[in-house]
């Protein structure tokens, strides 16, 4: 069994990267799934695109997790034992402990693979400068860094983006074309680099400490609702969101939405069996949200949060 690690800060794409991996490739693969928060989106999505997922939500593999984590990846290879196990961290943990983990149950059914970072180019500068420590490590330990989403921003984001990298880590393969248009050879060589084993760790903590809210049975009649409640969201109105996602009915056609910082998309997709979301990021106005959402679940009927709730809303495009 192979292993590949696709690391990568919140939002930076490593699903998506992950998802075209699989189709290109075309091989026996199951992905592990370490998602951050209460409430997992990937691994369902991830699922509904037929993909083998073992999901592992309870923490961070990195630190928190450390234990079950190494017994799950020798669980995974002495009973299914898949050609090839993706691993997907959360995002939020350092690279060389998620390496320094994996080295620790390596025997001779298990080749570690160069892992893989995804950045994106948009993001950079906000972490370098605010999760420094956590991103950067991300950088140092990988030889092969991806920028992701390069099709949605100009020539000069791109380039500034690599310079920064390479002020990191000089060594790194960095690849800055979308990578959508890779050719078949060109995935396959992503499971086939052996890792270097040259871990850089920084010392300090080993996660980020951010908080998460997640909601179950979201709905919105309209887009227009949706689209003020994302509004407050991204202008700061319940906290510092760094990450929000999800996907839910709007006007009854199936969506998926993605929020990063200040960049957001949403495009439709096939129905799911329930609706989910998950906001992640600092001081969160937990109370608020909680009332904020609770009007459009399934079990709205079961509310009455009276003039609370409509204060509320007619406050959040404040």
């Amino acid at each position: 069994m192979k292993i590949l690690v696709v690391s990568g800060f919140l939002g930076a794409g490593k699903t998506t990267f992950i998802e075209k991996l699989v189709k290109e490739t075309k091989k026996d693969i199951l992905i592990l799934e370490n998602e951050y928060g209460e409430v997992g989106i990937d691994g369902d999505l991830l699922k509904k695109e037929d993909i083998n997922i073992w999901e592992m939500t309870e923490g961070c593999i990195c630190c928190s997790m450390e234990s079950s984590f190494g017994m799950t990846v020798l669980t995974i290879s002495n009973t299914i034992n898949p050609e090839i196990l993706i691993i997907e961290p959360t995002g939020v943990g350092k690279l060389s402990s998620i390496m320094n983990n994996i080295s620790k149950v390596q025997y001779e059914r298990i080749e570690i693979l160069e892992p893989v970072t995804i950045v994106d180019p948009n993001c950079i500068n906000k972490y370098i400068k605010e999760f420094g420590e956590i991103f950067v490590d991300q950088i140092l330990n990988s030889n092969k860094i991806i920028i992701s989403k390069t099709n949605q921003f100009k020539y000069d984001v791109i380039t500034e983006a690599e310079n920064k990298i390479k002020e990191l880590n000089s060594n790194a393969d960095i690849l800055k074309e979308d990578y959508q248009l890779f050719r078949k050879i060109k995935w396959d060589e992503f499971l086939q680099r052996p890792w270097s084993r040259g871990i850089n760790k920084s010392n300090g903590k080993e996660e980020v400490e951010i908080d998460n809210i997640g909601f179950s049975g979201v709905y919105f009649e309209d887009i227009s609702l949706f689209e003020s409640y994302m509004g407050a969201i991204m202008r700061g109105r319940f906290g510092e969101v760094i990450r929000a996602k999800g996907f839910l009915p709007i006007n009854n056609i199936w969506s998926k939405f993605d929020i990063v910082n200040d960049k957001y998309s949403i495009e439709k997709i096939e129905s799911m069996d329930s609706s989910k979301i998950i906001l992640i990021g600092k001081n969160l106005k937990k109370n608020e949200l909680e009332v904020l959402f609770s009007s459009i679940t399934d079990d709205k009927l079961k509310f009455n949060q009276g003039n609370k709730m409509t204060d509320l809303f007619l406050n959040i495009k404040k």
